[in-house]
């Protein structure tokens, strides 16, 4: 009643259960603790020796009978002798119901980058090494070494290349036309392909028939051939760089007129834009070509709004040249540089003092009194690779010189140096020393230009091919340039060092050729594209590009 739990009361029973303990007999002795007979053996605790090193699983383990096995199920992992080597007796040991639990992890395991087959390899190729040199000590042991030495650093190279590659940026490139969504595509080709393409040719070569010689060729002014670094020459700036005249394209020029109008064969077209298709395959930057068929004819046209004429600098470089217009190192400014030095190294290195030697008939492509107009000679040439397919080609020569008495047909060309740096070659401290590797980067870097070139040559019959390095007077300027070195080499002996065969350069010609006479009369546009190795046909409506559309994305 007054808030305060009751008291239980006693009871017999729960007094006798609280004093139901009772103190054991101590017996009185000498030393500590109880003696020795009044111990029994039996009800003893097991002793185990332990030092403070041990760590305990459990004080008691009541389902061990005895000792454990010595290392069995070792969860703390004991002293192996000592004080702990008995101290087994007291550590911890699962459960069964423990050995059915197991840890879920939904994570996938990390994956190494080379993974172990690699360090694999190399561990049994040093063993062999190391046992190969332990049974040779002498020469064959050395070289041996060097060997594989050798071996090690190509691998070491490709690895670099192949890290280099992964993370270098990858530039995309605009395409040279706007392509509409109407137009439909009718052929496609993989440039791979390609270049497995062949037409039988004899030792000598595909030999052309001759149709027409036009024009006059100057003559070369042979002192600058010992242009070097050390004596070079400022590059004069060409004032007649856009006249008309030059590089006139197929439907334009008169006298491919009059061949196609007197039936001289079935597919017309220049020798810039035959080299074109030829070297496709080693094409990385996007071109088109007007395609029109009519009466089972095929006439290959350049736009006149197009970048058909403009030359690649670096297209086919490890580093890629970025796409920006306002960058002087970009693809638009390289390129129209690069074209212009080319046509002013290839009017300079000239003799304007001696009367040009007559090509043949007058210059079909220049106006009487034009001061434009630019001494170039013309050759018409066909060549019949099968009965369908007749190819009549406006070629281009630029000079003659007089070489161990005999007067040689030249094709003039020049190379340009942006910047030494990008390219990964000195012209000015190289060309004279090490030729061979300056020529050895341009292959590398401008692969599909002087495969190009080399076609040109091929195709009108150039004894010479003319090579002008012309580099920047300093790396930030793009308006000044001086000529370092000229260098020749005969067409054929070059196009095997480029590995350029005309097994394949008519075969590709041959299988875009044949794909075309398959398309219905009508007006197509041959494209490469600028980021994958494909050349598509699109079909156009008659009437495109008559009006001046699409504007080149360079300019």
């Amino acid at each position: 009643a007054d808030g305060h739990l009751p008291t239980p009361p006693s009871s017999p029973a729960h007094l006798t259960v609280a004093m139901g303990f009772t103190i054991p007999t101590i017996q009185e002795t000498d030393s500590w603790g109880p003696s020795a007979d009044a111990v029994d053996a039996d009800k003893a605790l097991t002793y185990a020796p332990f030092t403070r090193s041990d760590k305990f699983g459990r004080a008691a383990d009541w389902n061990q009978t005895g000792y454990a096995k010595f290392g069995a199920g070792n969860r703390f992992g004991g002293n192996a002798g000592g004080a702990g080597a008995g101290s087994n007796v007291f550590n911890f040991f699962a459960a069964d119901d423990d050995a059915d639990f197991s840890l879920v992890d939904n994570q996938a395991a990390p994956r190494t980058r080379f993974g172990a087959k690699r360090f694999q390899q190399r561990y049994q190729m040093r063993r062999d090494q190391t046992a190969f040199v332990g049974g040779d000590v002498g020469q064959g042991a050395s070289r041996e070494r060097a060997r594989q030495q050798r071996m090690q650093s190509k691998k070491s190279q490709q690895w670099n290349t192949w890290a280099y590659n992964r993370s270098r940026e990858t530039v995309t490139y605009g395409s040279s036309v706007d392509i509409r969504p109407e137009w439909s595509v009718v052929d496609q080709m993989q440039l791979v392909e390609l270049t497995k393409q062949r037409f039988p040719v004899e030792k000598d070569g595909l030999v052309p028939t001759e149709l027409g010689e036009y024009g006059s060729l100057p003559w070369f002014d042979k002192s600058f051939d010992r242009v070097t670094p050390k004596l070079e020459r400022d590059l004069q700036s060409a004032k007649n760089l856009e006249s008309g005249n030059y590089h006139t394209t197929t439907c334009d020029d008169p006298v491919l007129t009059k061949l196609a109008d007197s039936n001289a064969g079935t597919m017309f077209a220049t020798d810039q834009m035959v080299a074109s298709i030829m070297c496709a395959a080693r094409s990385v930057y996007g071109w088109d070509l007007i395609v029109t068929k009519k009466n089972g004819k095929v006439f290959f046209d350049k736009r006149d709004e197009g970048t058909f004429d403009l030359l690649t600098v670096s297209e086919t470089a490890q580093d890629a040249i970025t796409d920006e217009k306002d960058n002087i190192n970009g693809v638009p400014s390289l390129s129209r540089e690069s074209t212009a030095a080319n046509f002013a190294f290839s009017q300079q290195v000239l003799d304007a003092n001696e009367q040009p030697r007559k090509f043949g008939k007058p210059d079909p492509l220049s106006t009487a009194g034009d001061a434009g107009s630019v001494n170039v000679g013309y050759r018409y040439r066909k060549w019949t690779l099968s009965d369908q397919i007749t190819l009549v080609v406006r070629c281009e020569l630029n000079g003659v010189q007089q070489l161990k008495g005999q007067t040689v047909l030249l094709s003039i060309k020049a190379l340009t140096e942006f910047d030494s740096k990008v390219t990964g070659m000195d012209w000015r401290s190289k060309i004279e020393t090490q030729r061979g590797a300056v020529i050895a980067t341009e292959l590398k870097n401008n692969a599909n230009k002087l495969a190009k070139w080399t076609c040109c040559a091929l195709l009108s019959g150039a004894d010479i091919l003319k090579l002008g390095f012309v580099s920047r007077s300093h790396p930030k300027s793009q308006n000044e340039h001086v000529i370092l070195n000229t260098q020749s080499y005969k067409p054929k002996d070059f196009a095997q060092q480029i590995n350029l065969t005309e097994t394949n350069m008519w075969g590709v010609f041959k299988a875009v050729a044949d794909a075309t006479l398959k398309l219905p009369d009508g007006k197509y546009l041959l494209v490469k594209d600028p980021n994958k190795p494909t050349l598509r046909t699109y079909e156009v409506p008659a009437d495109t590009f008559d009006d001046g559309y699409a504007k080149e994305p360079m300019e």
